[in-house]
């Protein structure tokens, strides 16, 4: 039977469990429940290669602005506020840091060409002609990100990434700017923060595994042929539990030594079957891709 699709490893798991494969098993929407269970537990095992994306992501760093001042007649959140001169480009999104203050604000509204802004908060009155920087250090990313491969490269140059209380307790907040950041941090699934704002246009590349989504259906799967039957077995595993079926124990063991399998030939894949890269303490730090 055929384990290229979520149809086909649909129709296995329940053939094992000598259930009716047509639709008509009381455990049918189970199957589909096992489905995604074992899917999950398979695509977040390992950074497999396959997951990978090619061509990497890509983003554009903006320069910071710092020729232009704010007026804040009134202090509160939600407030507006007066640029000195109107931006080309809608600066929604960017942050303000006014000069001499240790505050910054976010722009939460503005149009392209307009003068007029709003801003989350700002703790008090700006007088009129104070001068500030506008920057933006956070960005977004594409949506079906996954996990970064290494981190980000800026010109060429790695940018490590870090946890978020790291990265904010070692580099002030608010952030200084410079030509290229120190490290950056993960704020939510798609959305990134650097250490320092950029002061010129940059282009930014991030190898990344894409985050699938759960099977269904007869189009082929995102998986590689040889990850399929480990799919499958993972899927017939949470069959089993969910059923009380007594033969869940032994189809775990099964399972847990597919995907060993699996992880030792993606080693292979990574670091092929030369006698010294795959060796320890070969390459920098003693360390390969993905720590292996």
């Amino acid at each position: 039977m055929s384990l290229d699709t979520a149809a086909g490893v649909k129709a296995y798991i329940l053939g094992r469990a000598y259930e009716n494969t047509d639709g008509t098993s009381t455990f049918d929407a189970l199957a589909d429940d096992a489905l995604v269970e074992g899917w999950r537990d398979l695509v977040t095992r390992w950074p497999w290669l396959d997951l990978v994306k090619d061509p990497p992501g890509v983003f554009i760093t903006t320069d910071d602005i710092t020729t232009t001042t704010i007026t804040v007649a009134a202090a509160g959140t939600s407030v507006a506020g007066t640029l000195s001169a109107a931006p080309g480009v809608s600066i929604s999104g960017r942050k303000i840091k006014p000069s001499g203050k240790t505050w910054v604000a976010r722009v939460t509204a503005h149009t392209a060409g307009l003068t007029a802004v709003t801003l989350d908060a700002a703790p008090e009155v700006l007088a009129a002609g104070t001068a500030c920087v506008i920057f933006q250090d956070e960005y977004d990313l594409v949506s079906d990100l996954g996990c970064f491969v290494d981190g980000l490269w800026i010109d060429g140059r790695f940018i490590p990434l870090l946890d978020e209380e790291l990265l904010k307790s070692t580099w002030p907040d608010p952030p200084g700017g410079q030509d290229y950041p120190s490290a950056f941090a993960r704020l939510t699934k798609g959305r990134i923060r650097l250490s320092h704002y950029s002061t010129s246009v940059k282009r930014g590349e991030y190898p990344y595994t894409s985050e699938l989504a759960d099977p269904s259906g007869s189009g082929t799967l995102a998986l590689p042929g040889y990850l399929r039957p480990a799919f499958a077995a993972l899927a017939l595993v949470e069959l089993y539990e969910m059923a009380l079926d007594r033969r869940y124990a032994s189809a775990l063991q099964k399972a847990e030594r597919a995907v060993e399998r699996a992880i030792t030939y993606e080693r292979r894949r990574r670091t092929g079957l030369g006698s010294q890269s795959s060796q320890p303490g070969v390459g920098h730090a003693g360390r390969g891709a993905y720590g292996n």
